[in-house]
């Protein structure tokens, strides 16, 4: 897992220096301060388990596999998109791809947000 993060890392520093202004590296996740003033946490555990969490003020934006909302057609994955409550579908990660993919197609989601805010 921690080589995982460290991967994360040179990620954010090749691709993504624009719009994150510092790291903090965690046992459990990487945190990802924006030039926003908003933050990201990123837990990766195993190949098929995560949550990207993006706190911008009171909104919330997260990406988790968590085992619920099986009404959702891409279960487990889904997004909560603003609010703990609104549930829609993950179109942002897809099942089988790599972790650095999934945390690479997540950042490049947050950029498109930023720049279009």
């Amino acid at each position: 897992m921690f080589l995982r993060y460290l991967t994360f890392l040179k990620i954010v520093n090749d691709e993504f220096s624009d719009m994150v202004v510092s790291v903090e590296l965690h046992p459990d996740r990487i945190r990802l301060s924006l030039i926003d003033n908003s933050w990201i946490d990123v837990r990766y555990p195993v190949e098929d388990k995560f949550s990207f969490h993006w706190q911008r003020g009171e909104k919330i934006y997260r990406i988790d596999t968590a085992p619920h909302h099986r009404n959702i057609k891409t279960y487990p994955r889904h997004i909560h998109l603003g609010s703990e409550n609104n549930i829609v579908e993950d179109n942002v990660t897809e099942e089988g791809k790599s972790p650095e993919e999934n945390f690479r197609r997540f950042m490049l989601w947050v950029r498109n947000i930023l720049q279009n805010d």
